[in-house]
C-alpha cells in the first residue's frame, strides 16, 4: 500500500508541473516582454525569455513544439492569455528537425509587435572566437548588456557593452580600468546549401590584451 501511495504522489506532482514556453523577444518591444511574461506566468507557465531570429518561413505570431502532444488543454490557456494582450491568429508549428529548445512538451513562442522599434546591438549578441589570436578565446556579449571575455592564460575580463551608434561596441568597465572599441562588419556567406551571417569585430584602440584579436561569429540563415 505505501508503494501506491508513494506512485500516487508522484503522478500527481508530475501532473502539477509547470509547462515550459521559451518566449522570444527578437520582436518584441521590451515593454511587452515584460507585460506578456507577467501575464503568462500568472497563469502558470514556467517562462524563459530567449533571443533567437525567426525562421525565415515564420513571419506571424507562432507557437512551435516538437511535439503534437504539446498542444493540449494548457495551449488553450495560452491562446486566451495572449488573446487578452491582443495578439490574435496565433499559429502552431511542429518543429521535427534541428537542434532547439522545444522537445517533450516545451513550446516555443514567437510574438510580433506591429510598432517594433529595432533594438540598437540585437544583430551582435552572442558568442565570438577570436581569428589568429593566441591571448583571446571568447568574448560573450549577453542580451543583459554584459560581456565576458576569456583568456588563454589569465582570468577572464567582464563588464558592460554597448551600442552607441552603429557600427561601432563600446566595452567599458572600472576595475581594471577599460575603454575599448570594435568596429563592427557583417558579411553573409553560401555554404553548401544554406547562407551564414558573418558578424566581426575589429578592435579599435590601445589595450595590451585585447588590441590585435580580431573576432567573429556565425548564424546560419534559415
Amino acid at each position: 500500500m505505501k508503494a501506491i501511495a508513494h506512485l500516487f504522489i508522484l503522478i500527481m506532482l508530475s501532473g502539477c508541473a509547470s509547462q515550459k514556453v521559451f518566449l522570444n523577444d527578437y520582436k518584441l518591444n521590451e515593454a511587452s516582454v515584460k507585460q506578456v511574461q507577467e501575464l503568462l506566468e500568472s497563469e502558470g507557465f514556467d517562462v524563459q525569455v530567449i533571443s533567437v531570429q525567426p525562421p525565415s518561413s515564420i513571419h506571424s505570431s507562432t507557437l512551435l513544439s516538437g511535439s503534437r502532444a504539446a498542444f493540449g488543454p494548457s495551449v488553450d490557456e495560452l491562446v486566451n492569455a495572449l488573446g487578452e494582450l491582443g495578439y490574435h491568429n496565433i499559429n502552431t508549428t511542429i518543429v521535427q528537425q534541428g537542434n532547439h529548445w522545444y522537445r517533450g512538451d516545451n513550446i516555443g513562442l514567437y510574438l510580433f509587435d506591429a510598432d517594433f522599434a529595432e533594438k540598437p546591438g540585437r544583430n551582435v549578441q552572442g558568442e565570438y572566437i577570436a581569428e589568429a589570436c593566441e591571448s583571446i578565446e571568447t568574448l560573450t556579449l549577453t542580451r543583459e548588456q554584459e560581456f565576458i571575455i576569456t583568456f588563454a592564460d589569465s582570468e577572464p575580463l567582464t563588464g558592460s557593452w554597448a551600442v552607441e551608434s552603429m557600427p561601432y561596441i563600446h566595452l567599458s568597465n572600472r576595475a581594471p580600468r577599460l575603454n575599448f572599441y570594435y568596429q563592427v562588419e557583417f558579411e553573409r556567406k553560401k555554404d553548401f546549401s544554406w547562407e551564414v551571417d558573418i558578424v566581426r569585430l575589429h578592435p579599435l584602440g590601445n589595450h595590451v590584451q585585447i588590441q590585435d584579436c580580431v573576432l567573429v561569429k556565425g548564424v546560419r540563415v534559415d
